[in-house]
């Protein structure tokens, strides 16, 4: 696990990102913190526009990830940084059957992946210096990103 600080105009944001989730997660319209209920990417660029830093959050599980998201945003907030917001990697799995049509159920928890919102992870990865790569491979270590804006 690891945590760097970057500018968050490094956060790069695409409108492809949200296409991939359409058309290539099965968990598209099933889950809150996923698209068509995530924030699109216009939203997403203009949330940016209110932030200067960000924390990039490293870790080899999205759960992790997810987690750290949250914790983070909750001490960042308790430090004084008011608009800290979290987001997490990969589709929400806080409960075992999501209903987006419901209120949530664990709010306090629950995040919307980068990628949800139309960050494109690896650019913003490798935009602030850290690797990241295709599995191609099974057994391959998969590396999970997330991140916390800061003001």
């Amino acid at each position: 696990m690891r945590a760097v600080e970057i500018p968050a105009t490094s956060v790069v944001v695409a409108e492809w990102v949200s296409w991939k989730c359409r058309y290539g997660c099965p968990d598209y319209g099933r889950v809150r913190t996923c698209p068509p209920y995530a924030p699109a990417p216009e939203r997403t660029r203009e949330l940016l526009l209110g932030y200067e830093r960000a924390l990039l959050v490293e870790a080899r599980r999205s759960h992790t990830v997810r987690y750290l998201a949250s914790a983070l945003e909750r001490e960042a907030f308790l430090a004084g940084f008011y608009k800290a917001l979290g987001l997490g990697a990969g589709p929400c799995r806080l409960c075992e059957e999501c209903r987006p049509e419901a209120p949530c159920a664990r709010p306090e928890e629950a995040r919307p992946s980068m990628e949800a919102c139309g960050i494109d992870v690896f650019a913003t990865v490798r935009a602030n210096g850290l690797e990241v790569e295709t599995l191609t491979e099974p057994g391959r270590v998969q590396r999970s990103f997330g991140l916390v804006l800061l003001e």
